[in-house]
């Protein structure tokens, strides 16, 4: 079996902001297995305020052994072999476990939608980043078309603006992201009350990560789901902060792989959770491969290969207010034509 790492910066089609600051693109890394003639991709993308860079990802999948537990494939169960384990980081062992999933379903002439199952059909939205009120109605009016749901980051002083905006220019049901931005519930309240009488499907981590009673105390002013970002990254995070949240938004990089966001995802729609299926501005590789989880879902944030201008991949599309891939096989996406990664 053969291993190849890419390096890439993917760059957005606009500066997109958050409370976390603007930014032109993303730095990541993709990933390659080869076997028997069967190709195999993964991914891991690495926006700035995440922990982990590009060169700890690539040494990590460099170290002696990484590979020593894949020199056949034996077949797979939804837990990856121990092994994956002890990849020294959380971002790499995403993308090696990805890339292994895509070889084996491949192998296997089956898609990952297939093996993972589900009985969930999802609504998917779309991001819209922080900006000028003004040009919001702009803006709005290039988002890409077939999302169910529009995503409206705030958690700055223009948020009264923005949503008033919004408001104008779109009917959609809306998900209201603070990024961590406000610190009194009664923010949350009152944009809410600003978006009109049951238009928010959910309210995204609206306070600091560790503020646990504020989001506990949102959570019973409001029926409206308080969904867990970076406040719940691992099934050790909902059992410790589960009970202040009424959802979970699940990403890849934070978590470590499909294995474990989908026993997130079990685990929470146990506790009666609305389960949320985020990204961290994947390509269409990325995003489609948490898309094979969608059955486990009620909200899909897999809008990233929209607001890219060189995506590596293709096949996701957006159909009816949720998402599909073309592929029959694997992930259902494959490298663009055109395309040269620099493999190595």
């Amino acid at each position: 079996m053969r291993l190849s790492l890419a390096p890439c910066r993917l760059l957005f089609k606009e500066p997109f902001g958050t409370a976390h600051g603007l930014r032109d693109g993303t730095d990541s890394v993709f990933v390659r297995l080869e076997h028997e003639g069967v190709v195999g991709y993964g991914e891991a993308t690495l926006p700035p305020y995440v922990k982990e860079t590009p060169e700890l990802v690539i040494r990590s999948l460099q170290e002696p052994g990484s590979l020593r537990s894949l020199e056949g494939l034996t077949g797979i169960g939804t837990a990856l072999p121990e092994w994956f384990d002890r990849v020294g980081s959380t971002a790499g062992r995403t993308a090696l476990s990805t890339a292994y999933y895509d070889l084996v379903f491949k192998h296997l002439n089956i898609s990952a939608s297939s093996y993972f199952k589900g009985s969930v059909r999802p609504k998917a939205m779309v991001t819209l980043g922080h900006g000028d009120p003004a040009t919001y109605a702009a803006r709005i009016a290039r988002l890409p078309a077939g999302f169910g749901v529009l995503k409206i980051k705030l958690g700055t002083p223009q948020d009264k603006a923005i949503i008033q905006a919004v408001r104008t220019a779109d009917d959609r049901p809306l998900l209201l992201d603070a990024n961590q931005g406000w610190t009194r519930p009664e923010q949350a309240l009152e944009a809410i009350a600003l978006a009109g009488p049951g238009r928010v499907v959910g309210i995204e981590q609206p306070f600091h990560a560790d503020d646990t009673a504020n989001h506990l105390k949102l959570s019973q002013l409001t029926d409206i789901p308080v969904i867990a970002d970076e406040s719940i990254q691992d099934a050790a995070d909902l059992e410790r902060h589960g009970d202040a949240f009424g959802g979970v938004n699940i990403k890849l990089m934070k978590c470590g792989g499909l294995d474990r966001a989908l026993a997130l995802a079990t685990r929470a729609r146990a506790l009666g959770k609305v389960v949320m299926l985020g990204s961290m501005s994947e390509s269409s590789l990325g995003c489609a491969a948490m898309f094979s989880l969608a059955g486990h879902a009620e909200l899909l944030d897999l809008d990233g290969p929209w607001l890219l201008r060189n995506d590596p991949f293709t096949g996701l599309s957006v159909r009816e207010g949720s998402m599909a891939v073309e592929g029959p096989t694997g992930f259902g996406v494959s490298m663009a034509s055109g395309v040269h990664l620099p493999w190595g």
